[in-house]
């Protein structure tokens, strides 16, 4: 089975997407959470064995010497003209927001343009799969980032638990196929809580995916950073 997950067209898109959830000015999201949740999200890329470019680890390095500057007590001010690395990504992050906004417009604009012209309208085909609820396959896949981390922790504290090999992604649809037979809603965060290992964890993800693929299941948050519930489709 062939899962694609929706590609960033950079680090910066990536991050961009994640201040913008935050719905505030740029300069006024909280930093960490979201270099925790873009270093979860690459974190989660390497456990799956999916391809990463380089740029995305070059950027996380970069977060992690802010995450680092800020979580340190500050024992002697800066100099005012000293450079600020998280002032020159908030800046970027901004100016990329620009352009990308200016790229929407424009392409609008192409679109209109083209309703004028004799030729036939090309037909796109997406291959991400686009959930309800305004949710894409990225909302879920970074709200299983945050999932990952915290059963990572857990394994790390449990040295008793034997990790299987054998996990088939067909059987893992079937077990929710059954929770959602048995319940109305599930949480995500509970589908994953009887996880004994990574390999479990990330059959059962690549799992529900399928499930929505197919519309059998749905998924759906009822605000940014509120839980997302697994529901089987009407």
């Amino acid at each position: 089975m062939d899962i694609k997950l929706k590609d960033f067209e950079g680090p910066l898109d990536l991050l961009l997407h994640l201040v913008s959830k935050y719905q505030m000015d740029i300069y006024q999201v909280p930093i960490v959470e979201v270099i925790e949740q873009y270093l979860a999200y690459i974190e989660t890329l390497q456990a799956m064995k999916l391809e990463l470019a380089g740029e995305y680890m070059v950027m996380a390095s970069q977060l992690m010497l802010i995450k680092s500057r800020r979580l340190l007590p500050k024992i002697v001010e800066a100099e005012p003209d000293e450079d600020d690395p998280e002032i020159d990504l908030l800046s970027k992050i901004e100016e990329y927001s620009r352009f990308k906004e200016l790229s929407k417009a424009l392409g609008k604009q192409h679109d209109h343009r083209a309703l004028y012209y004799s030729k036939p309208k090309l037909e796109l085909i997406f291959e991400d799969t686009v959930l309800k609820e305004d949710k894409n396959v990225t909302d879920l896949f970074l709200a299983f980032s945050k999932i990952m981390t915290v059963k990572q922790e857990e394994f790390k504290q449990n040295h008793t638990v034997i990790e299987r090999e054998d996990f088939r992604i067909e059987d893992m649809m079937q077990h929710l196929e059954g929770k959602l037979t048995s319940k109305k809603e599930v949480l995500l965060t509970e589908v994953f809580q009887e996880c004994t290992s990574l390999n479990e964890v990330i059959t059962l993800f690549l799992a529900t995916l399928e499930l929505i693929k197919v519309q059998v299941a749905r998924v759906y948050q009822s605000e940014n950073f509120a839980d997302i519930i697994l529901t089987k489709e009407m």
